[in-house]
């Protein structure tokens, strides 16, 4: 696999999802409390699963998994404005919006993962167009 700029910040934007989801555990984030953490860990790594299988097809140069890719960065920088924004609306974190410190690297990786896979599809750099 070779690690472009793709790659690398997607792997990263990975790496910080997970640090997100046991920050969000460590921290008490509202939703824990009310679904418990066995089940909280259970739903994020079906959440985290989907991005895994989305990356796979960005390494096979998959126009579609490119847009997907996007829309996961996207999602992931808004979680992490949004944990942030709590914080500082509320002055809470514990019990409440935990997740606040991975979320500025949700943000820092998620904004330039989006904008290189947009920069390779706008290049059409040998994306395979999905049947």
């Amino acid at each position: 696999m070779k690690i472009n700029k793709v790659n690398f910040f997607y792997l990263l934007l990975l790496l910080f999802h997970v640090g997100h989801v046991f920050e969000e555990a460590w921290g008490d984030f509202r939703v824990v409390g009310m679904i418990g953490l066995g089940w909280f860990f259970v739903v994020n790594w079906f959440l985290f699963s989907i991005p895994l299988v989305i990356f796979y097809f960005i390494l096979e140069k998959r126009r579609t998994a490119y847009i997907l890719g996007m829309l996961y960065g996207a999602i992931m920088t808004l979680n992490g404005i949004g944990h942030n924004i709590v914080t500082i609306v509320t002055g809470r974190y514990f019990g409440l919006a935990a997740g606040g410190f991975t979320g500025i690297g949700l943000i820092l990786t998620g904004l330039p993962l989006i904008y290189y896979l947009n920069r390779e599809i706008k290049g059409s750099k040998g994306l395979i167009p999905n049947p």
